[in-house]
């Protein structure tokens, strides 16, 4: 008998599966529509909104009629203003947002907004002058915009890559749905600090199916975060209409999928935003987990410029005009005349201050040239600078630790103890630090064994997250830059590839990119596992990978005791690090050290000293070459062996380099790893361009073949890097060198 037999008797199946489709939101379950109220707003507050409505919408205007002073696009939000200042009012000291590409609104709302709350007060209808506070807010955010050293960057991040921690602006990205994930890091964090705080995401209807939303949803809702999403509905990804990238016409819908409540609310009414995101603000800061709004609002404008979208043919003029109707630049004023909150006349004085406001600050960076206005030169960042801020030489000062040392020091110890035991310590060290990854609070330590003890001691801050490593290397980032310290587990380094837009377009360039003056503490810790049958989609080196984007920092160690050196430096510092850790290290031992011991990165070590020859290897074919150098020794091969341990191209330990190969004269780097997946070309370019006259061969590179991984097993011993293959090049460069010596 067929499993399924009699399956139709015991369900009910609906003869036609479109028959649920098209159903209106109120059919769907936790969603509800809220409405404007003035409930709970002071005149002061609703003046102070008026003026945020009126600044953004001349500082956008005067960007898209100036367009060509903006090195790069102009992603007006003009049309989109009550969507941030009715935000931003509901939220409170502390909370962080993060935006998208078209941000001008949601990033000046915020730090005007957090400048009059560190007044106390201000007066936009009657004060004598705007504080200094509030002017120097338009002019750090209108000096990024244009690429200006008075900006909050100094113009590395421009109109798309607006932050300022400090004033609640976590950061926003070009990618879109970007700054998502890194939102949700920042939830995470106040939910851990038990601050109170909240984080807000704003982004467009075109990342409401992207990956990175979903991934954070997901997280979100699992963790209970403080945390909501924000999606400005304006109809349009560019050209791309709802229906076309959604399907439904009502985004909040999604929320019913994640079962986390959702709120619809008018985008185009900045009374409307407030009242939803105070309670939405309610909700996630009591504990109850995160919450949808969809805006539904609309741009005036094309995706970019001053022109509108029916130029393109994409909306009509008809669309538009309906649209501008509903232009918040006049019925916010009238809704508050109606409330009594601001009059007529103190309206038009408003108005009048944020004229007056952006010109003084648009005299501080734009003067009147024989063509017309022009940056005034001063205000160029100088080109010099522009490398600074890749990485940080900051020094931390570690936490001081209350427990003993778990193990003597000098104790042997396996390679996976070894990481199991200086994670835990560093949780003892500083509470700041916690392990996210698949699987990571499950198995008695995670997949790999290596989170044993912090699960056993630090359960709480173990957490086996989603298959969502995007999400999460996302989570990581935003935690990050408020000062916690995350340990992210990637599973197989294949998987980077799933997490590709956070971890190469974002955790590098956070801190270029927003100023180079943040700290970004994210440790990504994978294990590779050529050798062990897992085949092409689990076996990747990601050395390489990682080493394309300036920023990281990339270590292999090959013992114990390097490991917990090394992890110590990484955890405790300012960069970006990613820890390689070789499974065919897993059961070798060493004797471990003091478990608060450090060792610098960018510093390798002589792990064998010759004179006929440098071999430059690093993690398990460390030992690899090693063995192979103490057996030719037997025939009179002198082979020095340099462990780099440090394999970022700028981490690179130079000087031991340069000494070694300066002496032997020729040079073998040993990498496992397929050809294409290699580093090893970086450094021999730098060998080459530092020691060409002093080779007396050319650097010779032993990798695997450059194939995908097999999985059978002869097929894999024929790809992956072989000893035989080491042992040959050592000797073929020893007969080449010797030949030229006799020439």
């Amino acid at each position: 008998m067929n499993g399924l037999d009699g399956l139709d008797s015991m369900l009910e199946v609906a003869p036609d599966l479109t028959a649920h489709q098209n159903l209106p939101w109120e059919s769907y379950p936790n969603l509800m529509r809220v409405d404007a109220t003035v409930e709970g707003l002071g005149k002061a507050e609703a003046q102070f909104m008026l003026y945020e409505l009126a600044l953004i919408r001349r500082l956008e205007q005067w960007l898209v009629d100036h367009e060509s002073l903006v090195h790069g696009p102009v992603h007006s939000s003009i049309g989109q203003e009550a969507v941030a200042i009715g935000a931003i009012a509901a939220l409170k000291p502390g909370d962080q947002i993060a935006s998208t590409h078209r941000a001008h609104h949601h990033v000046l709302a915020q730090v005007v907004t957090n400048a009059v709350r560190a007044l106390g007060d201000f007066d936009p209808a009657g004060a004598a002058a705007t504080p200094q506070p509030v002017t120097l807010a338009i002019l750090q955010t209108l000096a990024e915009i244009l690429g200006l050293r008075q900006g909050f960057a100094g113009g590395r991040g421009g109109s798309m890559h607006l932050g300022s921690i400090e004033a609640g602006v976590l950061g926003t990205s070009a990618i879109v749905g970007g700054g998502i994930p890194m939102a949700t890091g920042a939830a995470f964090s106040f939910a851990q600090r038990g601050t109170g705080g909240v984080a807000l995401a704003f982004f467009g209807d075109g990342a409401s199916s992207i990956g990175a939303l979903h991934e954070s949803m997901a997280i979100s809702r699992v963790m209970a975060l403080p945390m909501i999403f924000v999606v400005e509905n304006n109809l349009y990804s560019v050209a791309t209409t709802v229906a076309e990238t959604v399907g439904f016409p009502d985004i909040a819908i999604r929320a019913s999928g994640h079962d986390m409540p959702g709120i619809i609310v008018d985008g185009m009414d900045p009374l409307a935003m407030r009242a939803a995101v105070m309670r939405a603000r309610g909700h996630a800061a009591a504990g109850l987990g995160p919450v949808l709004i969809e805006a539904k609002t609309y741009r005036y404008l094309h995706q970019s410029g001053r022109l509108p979208g029916s130029d393109y043919r994409y909306r009509t003029k008809d669309e538009e005009a309906l649209w501008q109707e509903r232009d918040p630049i006049t019925h916010f004023p009238a809704a508050l005349a109606v409330a009594g909150l601001v009059d007529a006349a103190a309206a038009r004085r408003i108005e009048a201050r944020a004229v007056d406001d952006l010109a003084r600050v648009l005299s501080e960076v734009i003067e009147e040239g024989p063509d017309g206005p022009r940056i005034i030169d001063t205000g160029w960042p100088d080109p010099l600078d522009a490398p600074r801020g890749v990485r940080s030489a900051q020094k931390r000062t570690p936490v001081d630790g209350a427990s003993e040392p778990m193990l003597p020091v000098g104790e042997d110890v396996t390679f996976q103890e070894a990481i199991s035991l200086v994670t835990d310590r560093a949780m003892r060290r500083d509470p700041e630090v916690f392990v996210i990854g698949e699987e990571v609070g499950h198995l008695r330590g995670g997949a790999y064994g290596t989170t044993r003890h912090a699960c056993k001691n630090f359960p709480e801050r173990v957490f086996s997250a989603p298959i969502s490593e995007n999400g999460f290397s996302g989570l990581a980032l935003g935690a990050a830059l408020l000062g916690m310290r995350p340990i992210v587990e990637l599973m197989f380094p294949d998987f980077a590839l799933e997490a590709a837009d956070q971890l190469f377009n974002h955790v590098p360039k956070a801190r270029h990119m927003f100023g180079g003056n943040i700290d970004v503490p994210v440790v990504v810790r994978t294990r590779t596992a050529q050798g062990r049958g897992f085949g092409p989609q689990h076996s990747s080196d990601p050395a390489a990978l990682f080493a394309l984007f300036p920023g990281w920092r990339i270590i292999a160690p090959s013992t114990p005791a390097d490991y917990v050196g090394m992890f110590n430096t990484a955890i405790s510092g300012a960069d970006p690090v990613l820890i390689i850790e070789h499974h065919r290290l897993w059961n070798t031992t060493g004797p471990i050290p003091d478990l608060d011991a450090r060792i610098p990165l960018g510093i390798g070590r002589v792990a064998r000293s010759g004179k006929d020859l440098t071999v430059l290897t690093w993690s398990h074919p460390v030992h690899r070459v090693i063995a192979i150098a103490q057996r030719l020794a037997g025939e009179g091969i002198d082979v020095e062996v340099i462990d780099l341990r440090t394999i970022d191209p700028i981490g690179l330990d130079v000087d031991l380099i340069d000494e070694s190969v300066a002496r032997t004269g020729a040079a073998i780097i040993v990498e496992d790893a397929t050809a294409s997946h290699s580093i090893g070309p970086r450094i021999s370019q730098l060998i080459h361009e530092r020691h060409f006259g002093r080779l007396r061969a050319p650097v010779r590179l032993v990798t695997g073949l450059d194939v995908p991984t097999p999985v059978s097993r002869v097929l894999e011993e024929g790809v992956l890097l072989s000893d035989d293959d080491i042992e040959k090049a050592i000797r073929e460069l020893r007969i080449g060198v010797g030949s030229v010596e006799k020439l």
